[in-house]
């Protein structure tokens, strides 16, 4: 084993360990578990070195102990990203039987048994993880993951298969089997850390861009993101449907009598009514304060004020009884349907605002429907009329 891998393996493997934990910091759970499985591994790497300070057998068992766990931070890592714990006792069972074998093996002088025990024990570990992400390769950060993965497992299971043909030298440090152990270790280690940086970095990214668009109280879109998953929706279909525009009544009341934080609370509490009641296509969002926006696509007026008068029931039965409130609370609704004409779906946002201006001027706790829809007056006038008598 020459004394450039020696040195350069461990501060390789450290270095990413460091790197890992940053990322961690930031909030990518997986990442802690690359971090201290990289850790791990360069200890054992650095062994060799403690070995020429006090030279003693321990030494081996602690190797064997830092890559078996090494291997076994690694698997749950992986699998923080596809299946989180998914056979958790088996894998801690297996780590345990490999340490075991190789400490057994230590104590009968028995160094190829001692190599076969890690080898496999680490080939199991990170290759288990591979049967639960097979199916969950969904971008090319997984894919490349996967590989990068798998070709690890093959090296520690090929290694350990060709024991007896490479470790032929009298010296573990000078034989065939060191070397290979090493070489690879460098190729596929950094291989593996280049992959799982850059899917961690992407989950990061990923999490940056929800954050931008999405309100965090709610949970639902905020302006930005409604606008963003309007504008994917008119790539590819042209707009279409309905708009419900909802505004909690007296809000600012409900803030000054009891505090911002029951005036969150009531907050929260509609938006879940919201998602409750929206369809699976609908786009629903927290424009700010306490208005609400909430596109049907391809559902006409008749539709649209049904959800609506569905929603506006919930709010005013369920959430001041939920909140404690000794008051009713309830909300008004604005509607209108997307216009052939409209330049933009702002046009029938417009609309719907007037539709909820007139809910209030009306006495709240209402759906008011903008007469300019895709349906004919009358039935429009009937919808109104039963909305408000709701």
């Amino acid at each position: 084993m020459g004394e450039n891998f020696a040195f350069f393996l461990p501060v390789m493997m450290a270095s990413f360990g460091v790197v890992f934990a940053f990322v961690w910091t930031l909030g990518i759970r997986a990442a802690g578990y690359w971090s201290a499985a990289y850790l791990c591994v360069a200890g054992g790497f650095a062994v060799p070195a403690g070995f020429a300070l006090l030279p003693t057998p321990l030494w081996g068992f602690v190797a064997d102990l830092l890559f078996a766990s090494g291997f076994l931070l690694f698997s749950q890592a992986l699998l923080e990203r596809w299946r989180p714990n998914w056979l958790l006792r088996a894998r801690i069972a297996i780590w345990a039987l490999s340490v075991l074998l190789c400490a057994m093996s230590l104590l009968l002088d028995n160094l190829p048994f001692e190599l076969v025990s890690s080898d496999f024990g680490c080939f199991l570990l990170i290759g288990l993880p591979l049967i639960a992400g097979r199916d969950r390769l969904d971008n090319w950060s997984d894919g490349t993951l996967f590989g990068a993965a798998a070709l690890v497992a093959l090296d520690n299971l090929m290694r350990g298969s060709t024991v007896p043909l490479t470790l032929s030298s009298d010296s573990f440090l000078n034989s065939d089997y060191a070397f290979l152990m090493q070489a690879l270790a460098c190729v596929l280690g950094l291989f593996l850390a280049l992959a799982a940086l850059a899917a961690n970095m992407l989950d990061l990214l990923a999490r940056y861009r929800r954050d931008a668009l999405h309100d965090p109280l709610s949970g639902l879109l905020n302006r930005r993101g409604f606008d963003d998953a309007i504008g994917q929706r008119t790539r590819k279909l042209p707009t279409q449907g309905s708009l419900i525009v909802c505004d909690i009544d007296h809000f600012k009341t409900i803030n000054d009598a009891h505090g911002h934080a029951l005036g969150d609370r009531v907050i929260v509490a509609l938006a879940r009514i919201l998602m409750e009641f929206a369809p699976a296509d609908a786009i629903t969002a927290r424009f700010g304060g306490e208005e609400f926006i909430m596109f049907l696509p391809d559902a006409d007026a008749a539709r649209a004020a049904t959800t609506a008068n569905d929603i506006r029931e919930s709010v005013a039965r369920e959430v001041a009884s939920h909140l404690g409130l000794s008051r009713p609370l309830t909300a008004s609704f604005g509607l209108s349907a997307v216009q052939p004409g409209d330049a933009a779906i702002h046009d029938a946002i417009a609309r719907a605002d007037a539709a909820l201006y007139e809910a209030k001027m009306h006495g709240r706790n209402r759906v008011c429907v903008r007469r300019a829809l895709a349906v004919p007056d009358a039935p429009a006038a009937s919808l109104k009329s039963r909305a408000r008598s709701g």
